[in-house]
């Protein structure tokens, strides 16, 4: 008995091991890896925000926030003890970009979202300028708690977007 379940263990771990294999070959040419170098530089309420930290940059062609379809552009850093998350929409009837962007240093966090159907926090605009399979996002943003955030944040390129809740 204890020879089965041994055999059924291997083969178990030898059907995951080659599924893992195939979804890693599956990635189309050209997509961006998980995680990437990403370069970020910030003013934030007057403090300088700087970070080639690694990240995740990623684009949905299609998506949808609160029953409007937009084209999404998400980017997510964290580390040397701070974060950042920017989120821009495109909404696909033109009725005008929304952001959601949280940026944090140490124990200061700074908020923006202009998502209609959400709570507003802050005000601004963020403007993307595609470049190859990358781009760079220009913030010219004012936070919930009325600091200033403006500069840049550049990824080398975009990974297909994962959708979340279901």
């Amino acid at each position: 008995m204890d020879h089965r379940i041994f055999r059924t263990v291997c083969v178990v771990g030898a059907l995951g091991a080659l599924i893992t294999n195939v979804d890693a070959q599956r990635r189309p040419p050209g997509q961006a890896q998980a995680n990437q170098a990403i370069q970020v530089a910030l003013k934030v309420g007057g403090a300088t925000y700087q970070s080639s930290q690694a990240g995740k940059c990623t684009h949905a062609p299609v998506a949808s926030i609160y029953n409007a379809v937009a084209e999404l552009w998400s980017v997510q850093q964290n580390g040397e003890g701070h974060s950042l998350s920017l989120t821009l929409w495109k909404p696909k009837d033109g009725s005008g970009d929304m952001v959601t962007l949280s940026v944090t240093s140490g124990n200061v966090a700074h908020q923006v979202n202009t998502v209609r159907g959400g709570t507003i926090a802050g005000s601004g605009k963020v403007t993307l300028e595609k470049s190859g399979t990358g781009g760079t996002f220009s913030v010219d943003a004012k936070s919930s708690s009325g600091a200033s955030i403006s500069g840049t944040i550049k990824c080398d390129a975009f990974a297909p977007h994962m959708a979340e809740g279901g």
